[in-house]
C-alpha cells in the first residue's frame, strides 16, 4: 500500500490495467494521494518491470507459472484475499475483463474512459458487442471530459452512471513563472507521444512557414513512439535540423525544466485515422502551470481546458496556416504572455489541480459503496 507515515486505514479498492508497462505520473500520483482508500495493482501482463513502485502491491499473472495461468481465477482469489472492495478498471479492454469478477463477488466496479473510446473503426465486432454489455451492467463509468461523456452517451451508455472527473496535476511541482522576451531565440514546445494523435506533424508544418518571417524563433520536441524517424525525416526534408531539436523521453523534472526554459506552448491535436483521438492532455495542464501560453486545436476535451484568447488560442484541427497565424500573432505580441498565462495557471488550479481532483474521486467512490 501507500505510505502514509505508518498509519494503515482506508477501504481497499484494485486498481486494473490489462497491461503494466509503467506508471504514467498522473496515474501514480492520483494513487499516492489517495487519504480513504488503499490501492493495490492489477495486471494481466507485465511489460516493463523497471518502474516498479515498492509501496505499492502490484499482482500480475506474468508472475505465475503456466500451470497457475491454467488453473484460473487469479483475480478473484487475489480480491478475496485482499479484502478489496471496488474495482477501478482502466479503459473499456479493463472493464471488460473485470465486469465478470465484479459481478461474481459482488464488487462495484468503475471504469474509466479517456480519449482512446469506442468509435475507434479499428475496434472491433467482438469488443463492441463486450463493451454494449459493460454499459449496461458496470457500476459507475468516468470520463476524462465532456466530450468524452458526449461519446459514450452516442455510444448507450445511460448518462446518469456517467461521471466527468477530470485529472488533475500536481501544482506544487510546476512553479509559475512569469518569462518575458529575453532577445534571444523564441522557444516553442511540443510534448507528448510521437503518435498520430498528437499532430506532430502540423506542429512541424507550422514551424516550417512560421520560421520564414520570424528567424529567431526554435522548435522543440520531447518525447518518443513509432512516429519519430519520420518526423526527424521532415525536419530534415524541411532544412529545419538548425532549430529543431529532438529530446526524446526526458524524467518528469527535466520535462519541467524544459517547460520552464520555453516560451509556447504548441499542442496541435488532430483525430487518427482509426477514430483515435485524446481527453485532455497532461502535456497542456502542465505547461499551463507553468504559465506557458499555449496553442492548440479544438479537439476533443481540450476547449475544456484551453480557453480560446483567455489562456492561449485554439484553431481548427489540422489547419496549418491558423497554427502560423496564432503563433506569429503571439510571437508579435509578447506582453500577452504572462496575461494568458497567469490566467492559464487559475484553470488548472481550480479545475485540474491534483489534490482537489483526487479528493472528488474519493467521494465518488465513497459515494458508489454507500
Amino acid at each position: 500500500m501507500i505510505d502514509r507515515g505508518g498509519v494503515v486505514t482506508g477501504v481497499k479498492i484494485a486498481y486494473f490495467v490489462e497491461r503494466y508497462r509503467g506508471f504514467r505520473t498522473y496515474v501514480y500520483e492520483e494513487l499516492n494521494n489517495l487519504k480513504t482508500f488503499t490501492p493495490i495493482f492489477l495486471a494481466e501482463e507485465m511489460w516493463n518491470q523497471n518502474y516498479l513502485f515498492p509501496e505499492l502491491k502490484i499482482f500480475s499473472k506474468s508472475n505465475l507459472s503456466w500451470l497457475g495461468r491454467l488453473k484460473g481465477g487469479y483475480f478473484k482469489r487475489v480480491l478475496l484475499a485482499e479484502g478489496v472492495r471496488l474495482i477501478r478498471a482502466y479503459f473499456g479492454h479493463g472493464g471488460i475483463r473485470m465486469l465478470p469478477v465484479s459481478k461474481k463477488l459482488n464488487i462495484p466496479l468503475v471504469t474509466s474512459f479517456h480519449g482512446a473510446l469506442v468509435t475507434s473503426i479499428s475496434k472491433s465486432w467482438w469488443y463492441l458487442r463486450r463493451q454494449e454489455t459493460l454499459f449496461e451492467k458496470g457500476d459507475l463509468f468516468l470520463a476524462r471530459s465532456e466530450d468524452t461523456k458526449k461519446e459514450m452517451v452516442d455510444l448507450g451508455c445511460a448518462p446518469q452512471k456517467i461521471v466527468v472527473h477530470y485529472g488533475g496535476v500536481d501544482v506544487n511541482k510546476f512553479r509559475f513563472r512569469k518569462k518575458p522576451p529575453d532577445g534571444e531565440r523564441i522557444k516553442i514546445l511540443m510534448c507528448g507521444r510521437f503518435v498520430e494523435k498528437k499532430g506532430f506533424e502540423y506542429g512541424i508544418r507550422a514551424f516550417a512557414k512560421l520560421g520564414k518571417a520570424h528567424k529567431s524563433v526554435a522548435l522543440t520536441l520531447i518525447g518518443d513512439g513509432k512516429l519519430r524517424g519520420k518526423m526527424e525525416s521532415l525536419v530534415d526534408s524541411l532544412n529545419l535540423s538548425p532549430r529543431v531539436q529532438f529530446l526524446g523521453m526526458l524524467s518528469h523534472e527535466e520535462v519541467q525544466r524544459q517547460m520552464e526554459a520555453s516560451d509556447i506552448f504548441l499542442s496541435p491535436n488532430v483525430t487518427a485515422w482509426d477514430g483515435n483521438r485524446e481527453g485532455i492532455p497532461n502535456t497542456i495542464k502542465e505547461a499551463m502551470a507553468t504559465g506557458l501560453p499555449i496553442v492548440s486545436t479544438n479537439h476533443a476535451g481540450i476547449p475544456e481546458l484551453v480557453i480560446d484568447k483567455k489562456t492561449g488560442f485554439l484553431v481548427p484541427e489540422k489547419d496549418i496556416e491558423g497554427l502560423v497565424d496564432r503563433l506569429g500573432y503571439l510571437i508579435a505580441h509578447p506582453e500577452l504572455w504572462e496575461k494568458l498565462g497567469s490566467q492559464g495557471r487559475e484553470v488548472v488550479e481550480e479545475k485540474f489541480n491534483l489534490y482537489k481532483q483526487t479528493s472528488r474521486l474519493e467521494e465518488i467512490y465513497a459515494k458508489l459503496l454507500s
